[in-house]
């Protein structure tokens, strides 16, 4: 029985349920529905792609990674244990334009963030997490505020680590972190309709940084802003770590037109900051699920149905068989990646 699919699901609602999964085999028709959903927003933006840009190598890649990514969900059903993994997929990496990519690498990162939260809070328990949230004046060119949301905040990491390097007139507020991780997230500003930029930044703190002075801090340095949230968690880095993982899934929360223009300006500049004990984090390639090693496993192949809008299942089960349903079952050639 085919499910509607909703318009949107919010960039909370997916990468909550992608990051904290059940795997258990009752969960799947819901994270099918959300993909589906998610799958339905690439086609769009590959459809406006096409009916406004000019078509060169590039448009013409950006279109046809955006059409078959997702097209197909090859799952492994470890039914001893009650787990549905998810395999493989044709995944196109382009995470500013794909909700679908957003929502696997938002994943990865939360997941890879909280591993080495998870071992630097053995070593120094007392640290507390912190979610701190700086902005920049709205402003019309895209890029420009951009840059000048990324200098503020490069500034202000030069002047902690110069702190802690003893140089005593570079105090700041950010000395209090042992070590953090933040995104850049824009959208357009409710009032002036303007491009709002502004960080979600995860802190791993020794004592609580005071939100006033880091206002005159970030007022010091952007010349243009004081508005600075400190919100501090309970003993659970994983909300905060939510706030700043759903950077990307932002993008497919606007409008067509802005989307495309925000991935365009966007997908060559640097969107994530770190430092201290959470440098270093590396997030995977690969945005399919851990699998689960000797395990005993069927296969569960499902292929989206564009005029429906759901994932069909299709009863092919090995290599060859499922090679051959998904080259059988949609648009383009070659896409199954061995």
């Amino acid at each position: 029985m085919m499910e509607q699919i909703p318009d949107s699901i919010s960039a909370q609602e997916s990468l909550e349920q992608e990051i904290i999964p059940s795997y258990a085999s009752k969960a799947l028709p819901g994270r099918l529905k959300r993909n589906a959903a998610m799958h339905k927003r690439a086609l769009e933006m590959s459809q406006y792609i096409r009916d406004t840009q000019e078509m060169n190598d590039r448009t013409s890649h950006q279109i046809n990674r955006l059409t078959k990514c997702g097209h197909y969900l090859h799952f492994r059903d470890y039914y001893q244990v009650d787990q549905v993994r998810l395999h493989r997929a044709d995944f196109c990496k382009q995470h500013l334009l794909c909700p679908l990519c957003a929502g696997r690498r938002g994943a990865k990162f939360v997941e890879k963030y909280m591993e080495r939260t998870e071992i630097v809070l053995v070593d120094k328990p007392e640290l507390r997490p912190y979610l701190v949230t700086f902005t920049v004046k709205d402003g019309q060119d895209l890029i420009e505020r951009y840059q000048h949301l990324h200098r503020s905040y490069r500034r202000m990491m030069e002047q902690r680590r110069n702190a802690m390097k003893g140089i005593r007139s570079a105090n700041t507020e950010m000395c209090k972190a042992a070590g953090g991780v933040g995104a850049y997230e824009f959208k357009r500003g409710s009032g002036s309709g303007l491009w709002h930029p502004h960080g979600h930044n995860m802190w791993l703190c020794h004592d609580a940084p005071d939100a006033e002075k880091l206002a005159k801090e970030w007022h010091s340095i952007t010349g243009d802003s004081y508005i600075v949230d400190v919100r501090q968690f309970s003993d659970d880095p994983v909300p905060g770590f939510l706030e700043v993982g759903r950077y990307a899934l932002k993008f497919s929360s606007m409008d067509l037109p802005d989307n495309y223009e925000a991935a365009e300006v966007l997908s060559r500049r640097r969107l994530i900051q770190s430092f201290g004990n959470l440098y270093g984090v590396k997030i995977p390639d690969n945005l399919a699920d851990e699998p689960l090693e000797n395990q005993p496993y069927l296969d569960r192949l499902y292929i989206y149905h564009e005029k429906a809008q759901v994932y069909n299942f299709h009863p092919a089960q090995g290599e060859r068989e499922i090679h051959d349903a998904v080259k059988n079952n949609q648009p383009g050639r070659g896409i199954y990646e061995r």
